[in-house]
């Protein structure tokens, strides 16, 4: 009994230890630097994600969280990916949200769907690919032909959509 307690106690230990010291964000680095504006941030992030080209779209403030979305380009891939910003006392704080996707690459192209939460809890449906047209129309959880935005350099659609609270 003893040996099954040692056993066990070590690994939870382990863990607890890590996860409680860490303070890295899913790309492994350290999420809590301020900085005095957006572009600051930004850029910021681009030097610790180096495959990060540009800011394509953006919501709005919301209760001191702000969604971007954001191209990254690796070789001949395209993708994107989200960010939120957070404000507090005129500073700028960015958190990746989870990896970005490739949507575009040599063997073919994809669409993707996600589910973002921000530092605050809020969920988003993020929805991004191709444009198979110009006026092109997606399906979302509430609507069945959304108009997403197409960035015309990068030749993405993107859509980002509050989750209905329950």
């Amino acid at each position: 009994m003893k040996k099954l307690y040692s056993a066990l106690l070590a690994p939870l230990l382990s863990a607890s230890i890590l996860t409680g010291c860490s303070e890295m964000n899913v790309n492994g680095k350290k999420d809590g630097e301020f900085y005095s504006s957006e572009d600051e941030a930004f850029e910021n992030a681009k030097k610790e994600s180096t495959g990060i080209q540009d800011v394509i779209g953006e919501s709005k403030y919301v209760d001191n969280e702000k969604i971007v979305i954001y191209t990254i380009k690796e070789k001949s891939h395209v993708g994107v990916g989200t960010a939120t910003l957070t404000q507090k006392d005129q500073k700028i704080r960015w958190y990746f949200n989870g990896n970005p996707a490739i949507i575009k690459q040599s063997k073919g192209n994809t669409d993707i769907t996600s589910e973002i939460t921000t530092p605050k809890g809020v969920k988003y449906d993020f929805y991004a690919g191709t444009p198979t047209k110009s006026n092109m129309t997606i399906e979302t959880r509430t609507d069945t032909e959304v108009v997403p935005h197409i960035d015309k350099e990068y030749d993405i659609y993107y859509y980002l959509s509050p989750v209905p609270r329950n």
